[in-house]
């Protein structure tokens, strides 16, 4: 009775590691789009901002 007891134990243990593993990983996974999606908006604004930049010096020589 025992042994089946410590088996059980284990399997619970192990299976709760595992599981905790899997939403670390997801966790990471959903952060890193997360860090993903800030960059990519960081390089739109800063090629609006170019555009921005070319568009004012158009507009001071007259075109």
């Amino acid at each position: 009775m025992d042994f089946f007891f410590y088996i059980m134990v284990m399997v619970i243990v192990v299976s709760s590691v595992g599981a905790n593993t899997i939403i670390k990983t997801r966790e990471a996974r959903v952060e890193e789009r997360r860090l993903k999606i800030e960059e990519e908006k960081l390089v739109i604004q800063r090629l609006e901002l170019e555009m921005k930049r070319e568009q004012d010096k158009l507009d001071h020589h007259g075109f």
